[in-house]
This record gives structure tokens, C-alpha cells and sequence, in this order.
């Protein structure tokens, strides 16, 4: 039995779906990755009502469907427009059950269930794994932990999940096995190749010379901002907070698998949203390995709180060239907005902490939030202030704030009446 997997975004990572692709391997399932880099581009500056797939994309999409028992579709909430789109393809072309996972699903299953058949809530190694199983069987899945479904009369049903996976380092490697895996390049789903690997692989940044791979070495998040599906998720998982660690071994395992796979590698990604909350003794451990045995520049998150000389010094020494962190607002009053404990000062004693790295960290990044309706110009100025006084050089990276669906901002936004239907529309087309 085969399972499709699609990925709407604009890059070709897909660290999670390559997961899920991976657990259904090694149960014996065939699986194959569909990768839309160029549909989430292109319809990314459309207008909302204006959106359409090319119909000889869709009909290439259907075609490395229509073997498919079962099609997965990972969905982030940009991403919704898109995944609604292909999903209408894929049930009129198709008689194959459609599955959104990913962390939209997962905070509004029901909205999600009014386009899917079916929706993963939550982690998803086990939960596809089970449904593949079932569908194989021929059994019915509607008992499947962390599957939603819509009953016969209409109502939305889902199925808490499984526990959270405790052990990641039992998870196999994200799968980046060339068979079967296709990408829409100018227009024409193309089998992968080096070639397309290396194109976009590539980052833009001046840190590393070519293409780049990014790792997770960590699940959860230890901090609850308000905007951010963190928050959100840690009503799902009581635990989420907690940090689950792989090993810095099995991390340096699967850079070392993926580089002999895609020996173009020339730079690694940190993608933890802040690798430095790691402990001490592990980022010593993490940087002796990685400087005995990959020797590629990275690059890595931190925070105020988590960033330390004594982290710091052993990640430098290993090859971190690149380091974003996160500011998001100078106001005391949007702080606490955002629910982000940390004073200007830390944030500044944290960013002179980085500089005093410069020649190894030429030029770090920080993000701040913009086009907050909460806040006053005062508020703006607060902010500006604390970017004057960071060290330069440096770049800053602007999001648009978005009240993305479950999180606590959305919820008070829509509460106080700062949400209309091009509001909603709107939110799922920014990225942040």
C-alpha cells in the first residue's frame, strides 16, 4: 500500500512530513513526497479570491496521487488557502481518504475537517502509522488516537492523541531517499535530483558558501508566548513545555546520513527555535562531536535567557557562524502583552555577549514584531530605542504580527473586535 505526502510550502525541507515518510517505511508502506515550492511561491502575492491552481499542475499532482490508498497533506496556516485548493482537486479526481496533519489541523480540527476527511492532531509518527494499518486492513480507523473525523450527521469527532514520543532518538531519520520524491520545478513535477536538491537547498545568507540541511535536535518549547502555536499546543500536551532531547550523537548521526545522501551540504541549521536552552553539559557534548566529525559552518536560535559565554564559546569553536534572536519588542507594556519575561537590558547584555564573538559571528539577527494594533506610538519608540542601542553590525528580520487561529492572541483579538472575515482571510497569507 502506498501513501502520498504533500508538501505545500515554499521550501523543500519538510522535516516533519519526511518523518512521517520514514515511520511508514520501516512499517513496511510505500510512500511518495510531493514538494510545491513553486505553487506556494507563486500564490503567496495573489489575491485572496483571485487563487487558482495551473490546471496542468493539477493534473500532474493527481496523477502521482492515483495510486495512493491514502494522501497527507501538511498543512501550517499560510498554508490553508493552498491545501484547501488541492484537497478539492484531489476528492473530485480521487476515491482516496485526504489527511491534513501539522500544527493548523492541530489547533482547529474542526475548521480543518470542513475540507479534510480526516485530520492528525498532534504528533503524527504513530497516528499515520495506525491509520496506514487500518486502511490496509481494511479495518475501520475512527478510534485511531489523534484522528478527527466528521460522524454522519456532521459532527466534528476527534480522538485525543497518543502520548508525546518520549524517546526521539527511536524516531528514524527524516527521509531523503530520491525515489519517489518529486518537486514542481517551472511548472513540471520533476523526480528529485542533486541538481534540484542543490537549488533549493541554497541559502542566501553570506554565513555558509552553498546549500544548507536543517536539524531539530529538540521538541517543545520551554517559553509560552502568546502569539506563537507554542502556547497553544501546551493546552494539548500538558507537557509540551518540557524539552524532549535527542542525543547529541543521534543528531550528529543523521547529518552525517543525510550528507552521504546529499554530499553538496555545505551548511548546517540549528532549526531548535532556541538551540541554547539546551544544557550546558549537552551543547559541550554537541559541539565536541560536531567539530570532531561534520566541520560545517552552522548556524543557530537563541534567546535572552538561554544565551551564556560558557554556550556560546564551545558552539563557536565548533563552527557556529550565524546566530537569530528574538527581541520581538522593546515595550514593557507589548511584553507583557506577549507574555515574554525578559527585560531590555537582558536583551541587551545578550546581544553585547554575541558581539563579543564578532569575528566569528560577523552579523547576527534579531526579529522584531511590527504592525501591532495593541500598541501605541510610545510603545513603537520603546522599541526603537532598544534597536538603537544593539551593537552593530547586525540585520533585523520585521514580521507582520498575525493572530494566527488557537492561540491566545487570536482569541483575544477576536474577543475584542479586531477580527473581521478579511481579517481571517488575511491571516492565512502571512507567514508570521
Amino acid at each position: 500500500m502506498r501513501v502520498a505526502l504533500i508538501s505545500p510550502y515554499s521550501g523543500i525541507e519538510a522535516t516533519g512530513l519526511r518523518i512521517l515518510s520514514a515511520c511508514l517505511k520501516e512499517a513496511g508502506f510505500e510512500t511518495r513526497m510531493l514538494f510545491l515550492p513553486d505553487v506556494a511561491e507563486a500564490m503567496a502575492g495573489t489575491h485572496y479570491g483571485t487563487r487558482r491552481l495551473p490546471p496542468d499542475v493539477v493534473r500532474q499532482i493527481v496523477a502521482l496521487c492515483a495510486d495512493a490508498a491514502l494522501v497527507g497533506i501538511t498543512v501550517m496556516t499560510p498554508s490553508v488557502l493552498l491545501a484547501r485548493l488541492l484537497t478539492r482537486h484531489l476528492r473530485r479526481s480521487l476515491d482516496v481518504p485526504v489527511i491534513w496533519g501539522g500544527v493548523h489541523p492541530t489547533l482547529c480540527p474542526a475548521e480543518s475537517l470542513a475540507d479534510a476527511d480526516l485530520v492528525c492532531v498532534g504528533e503524527g509518527e504513530q497516528t499515520i502509522v495506525e491509520l496506514a494499518r487500518r486502511i490496509a486492513d481494511g479495518a475501520d480507523y475512527t478510534g485511531v488516537p489523534g484522528i478527527g473525523y466528521r460522524r454522519e450527521d456532521g459532527e466534528a469527532v476527534v480522538n485525543p492523541p497518543y502520548p508525546l514520543q518520549t524517546n526521539l532518538d527511536a524516531l528514524p531519520f527524516p527521509d531523503y531517499d530520491f525515489a519517489e520524491h518529486y518537486v514542481l520545478h517551472e511548472g513540471e513535477m520533476l523526480p528529485f535530483s542533486q541538481d534540484l536538491m542543490h537549488y533549493y537547498l541554497t541559502d542566501l545568507g553570506s554565513w555558509a558558501s552553498g546549500p544548507v540541511y536543517g536539524v531539530l535536535t529538540t521538541r517543545g518549547c520551554p517559553y509560552s508566548c502568546t502569539y506563537c502555536a507554542n502556547d497553544a499546543l501546551g493546552a494539548i500536551y500538558p507537557t509540551w513545555h518540557k524539552l524532549r532531547r535527542r542525543s547529541p550523537q543521534n543528531v550528529i548521526a543523521e547529518i552525517q546520513t543525510v550528507r552521504r545522501r546529499l554530499p553538496l551540504i555545505e551548511g548546517i541549521i540549528l532549526r531548535d527555535d532556541t538551540f541554547l536552552a539546551n544544557p550546558e553539559p549537552y551543547i559541550a557534548e554537541f559541539s565536541r562531536l560536531y567539530r570532531r566529525e561534520v566541520k560545517l559552518p552552522f548556524r543557530a536560535y537563541t534567546t535572552a535567557q538561554t544565551a551564556t559565554a560558557a554556550k556560546l564559546q564551545p558552539l563557536v569553536e565548533a563552527g557556529l557562524r550565524y546566530v537569530i534572536m528574538g527581541i520581538q519588542t522593546g515595550s514593557k507594556e507589548t511584553q507583557k502583552l506577549y507574555r515574554r519575561n525578559v527585560s531590555n537590558q537582558k536583551m541587551l547584555a545578550a546581544a553585547r555577549l554575541i558581539h563579543r564573538f564578532r569575528e566569528a559571528i560577523p552579523r547576527p539577527m534579531y526579529d522584531v514584531i511590527t504592525d501591532n494594533p495593541y500598541e501605541t506610538d510610545e510603545d513603537r519608540y520603546q522599541t526603537l530605542r532598544l534597536i538603537h542601542q544593539l551593537p552593530p553590525p547586525y540585520r533585523l528580520s520585521l514580521f507582520s504580527l498575525t493572530f494566527y487561529p488557537g492561540t491566545h492572541l487570536h482569541h483575544k483579538a477576536k474577543a475584542d473586535g479586531l477580527l473581521d472575515a478579511d481579517g481571517l482571510a488575511k491571516i492565512y497569507t502571512y507567514n508570521f
